[in-house]
């Protein structure tokens, strides 16, 4: 799994109020098609990575249900949980999803002595928002295109690294995007790929008044053939 440990675009929220710098992070909304999967990272501080990590599910982090611990990772019907100590993230996938799915979700850092830590997201299982390719696979040297499809969002569409806020994403050269408003869909195209550019990103959409939406994919760039991974 592929992680950066560093500022993370979209504002979120923390169990524990504290001035110093976020300890645990994601992405504050993200959307995923009916019947689709999404693979959500949770990044956490140095300082979390021997604590155990658990996925919870609720608006309100003291009466949230807890659905997977990292120390108990077996799968829970359609969720699984994994935890990378070296990267300093762990990963939820949620699988087959439905729109009884929706709801607001916890990754959270258990702590001894002390209140958990932890950051609320919240999950839409919706035709909103969606990409048709969640796991993608790029050749060194060679080009990849994703497409972002959309609804009603009456927003602007941007490119985002997972980590490094992309208020201009085509200031390295290599990345391209275009919106067509009559098809609804924002498409992004990056090329001259290399290994540093394998990562998570996001198609993330713009709402005045409201937090934005966004979903996730995973590139991963390598010397071999190209081939993407669809959404069953």
């Amino acid at each position: 799994m592929l992680f950066l440990m560093t500022y993370l675009y979209v504002n979120v929220f923390s169990v524990v109020v504290s001035t110093d710098t976020q300890r645990v992070s994601t992405m504050s909304h993200v959307s995923v098609k009916q019947g689709g999967s999404i693979t959500i990272p949770c990044l956490y501080d140095q300082r979390y990575r021997n604590n155990v990590k658990y996925w919870c599910r609720g608006y309100y982090w003291l009466g949230c249900s807890t659905v997977l611990h990292t120390d108990h990772p077996n799968v829970s019907e359609k969720t699984s949980i994994s935890d990378d100590v070296n990267q300093r993230g762990f990963t939820v996938t949620m699988t087959s999803l439905s729109p009884s799915d929706s709801d607001y979700y916890w990754c959270i850092v258990e702590r001894k002595n002390e209140a958990d830590d932890g950051v609320r997201l919240q999950l839409s299982v919706t035709p909103e928002l969606y990409v048709d390719q969640q796991e993608l696979t790029g050749v060194v040297g060679e080009s990849v295109t994703v497409r972002c499809y959309y609804s009603s969002l009456g927003g602007s569409g941007r490119w985002c690294r997972m980590g490094v806020r992309t208020d201009h994403p085509n200031t390295s050269g290599k990345t391209s995007t275009s919106d067509d408003i009559n098809q609804q869909v924002f498409t992004v195209t990056m090329i001259s790929l290399s290994p540093s550019d394998s990562d998570y990103y996001w198609c993330i959409v713009d709402r005045k008044n409201e937090a934005d939406d966004g979903v996730g994919l995973q590139l991963s760039v390598t010397p071999g053939k190209m081939h993407s991974l669809h959404i069953q």
